[in-house]
């Protein structure tokens, strides 16, 4: 529900209306933090909220590969049971590969759900569809409120943090940045991070193809990076292709026609005939980690505290261990009464529990794109074929892709 500025003292209070911030939302105004002697409240601002999605409306750019532990935490708020098939189709397998032989050559790595005991490896969703049903559960909370907004500064005191937006002032005794990879919050915060420009851009595009996707996800280390083509619900793959940031110019100018038959070449012609069906948006790549998440009265999560290579799209399901965490700390925190949210020792714990993890992912995709963008890209190749022939190897990656080594998933870490 909407809020006016009488109501602008929160517990929690949230900046940003992505997926991961409208989810820590909604576990919050679910987890009813019992013991407390009044409810917790919850504040969102986000300055361009979803609209509800039209059932015919046309499939959103914007895509993310879910892990399994990501579709349980929506899942477990409702969201999940409320997403069409038309923008949530499960995929139930990987072919990676390299130059020399194809998906199905020696310098390839399959991964299979059957082969994990699984029905699907994960799903391909549309973010805006997440963000509108998350948006829509907690419009109708007594707890939460929503203020269509923007940021406009951030002001620290022992007690609080004020917020000042353009069109309210809010305090919080616990700021939550969930803001994206431009995060106001953490640049008033003056929070500083590990940045690099990949010198790479990724483009982004629906195809229709000739082949049948097989619910599988494809993905191919090209000499100047990975191109990857996504099964969506409609037959369609969702393309995104990392690539020098001096081959976008041309890439965009190409037509549809040019553009589809050099992909089809790149991929060694995995899906047969390639046609686009949307237009092709190209944005830069970089990486970044915040040097904190967590101090007087803040916390940062997801893209605002680190934001990763899509190679092995798992920069949605980073942001979902965050929220996950946070969750779960401030929940077994708030169940004490009068328990302040806070509280440096619960942030602190937080920021242990998940600075760790994406470092090491983080770490992880700069070090395959490096092997795969550089003259070892041999190398890699072989590596990819010695994993696939590999059990316990293989075992790990499907472990880590699927989220299922993480403390979150049974209980605190």
């Amino acid at each position: 529900m909407s809020a006016s500025k009488s109501a602008s003292q929160f517990d929690v209070l949230i900046v940003g209306g992505g997926m991961a911030g409208l989810l820590l939302a909604r576990l919050l105004d679910m987890s009813g933090c019992a013991g407390r002697q009044s409810s917790l409240s919850v504040g969102v601002v986000e300055p361009r909220p979803p609209a509800p999605r039209a059932s015919d409306a046309p499939l959103d750019l914007r895509v993310s590969a879910l892990s399994p532990a990501s579709l349980e935490l929506l899942a477990r708020v409702g969201c999940l049971s409320r997403l069409s098939s038309a923008v949530c189709n499960p995929y139930e397998r990987m072919r990676v590969w390299q130059d020399g032989g194809g998906p199905e050559g020696s310098h390839a790595l399959t991964f299979d759900a059957a082969e994990s005991g699984v029905a699907a490896l994960g799903s391909i969703v549309e973010n805006h569809a997440v963000r509108a049903v998350l948006w829509d559960q907690l419009s109708q909370s007594t707890t939460v409120q929503l203020f269509t907004a923007t940021l406009q500064s951030v002001r620290e005191t022992p007690t609080a943090c004020e917020v000042h937006c353009d069109s309210v002032e809010l305090r919080a005794r616990l700021l939550v940045g969930a803001d994206g990879i431009h995060s106001k919050v953490r640049e008033q915060l003056g929070i500083s991070g590990r940045q690099r420009a990949y010198q790479q851009n990724a483009l982004v595009a629906h195809l229709a193809s000739e082949r049948a996707h097989g619910n599988t996800a494809w993905q191919k280390f090209l000499p100047d990076g990975p191109a990857a083509l996504l099964p969506l619900a409609d037959g369609r793959s969702s393309l995104v292709w990392s690539h020098p940031d001096s081959l976008s110019a041309e890439l965009l100018a190409l037509s549809d026609e040019q553009f589809a038959a050099r992909l089809e070449e790149q991929l060694d012609g995995v899906l047969g005939k390639l046609q686009c069906t949307t237009s092709r948006v190209a944005f830069p790549l970089a990486r970044d980690h915040a040097d904190c998440y967590t101090g007087r009265r803040f916390a940062l999560i997801g893209d605002a505290a680190h934001r990763v290579h899509p190679l092995a799209g798992q920069g949605a399901n980073l942001g979902f261990r965050d929220v996950a965490v946070l969750a779960d700390e401030l929940g077994q925190h708030l169940r004490s009464p009068w328990a302040d949210p806070g509280d440096p020792r619960v942030l602190r714990r937080y920021e242990r529990r998940r600075k760790g993890d994406n470092a090491l992912t983080l770490g992880a995709m700069d070090g395959l794109n490096a092997i795969f963008s550089s003259p070892l890209a041999s190398l890699g190749g072989a590596g990819l074929g010695w994993v696939n022939r590999s059990r316990p190897l293989k075992a790990f990656f499907v472990t880590r892709a699927m989220g299922t080594n993480e403390s979150h998933e049974s209980g605190r870490g």
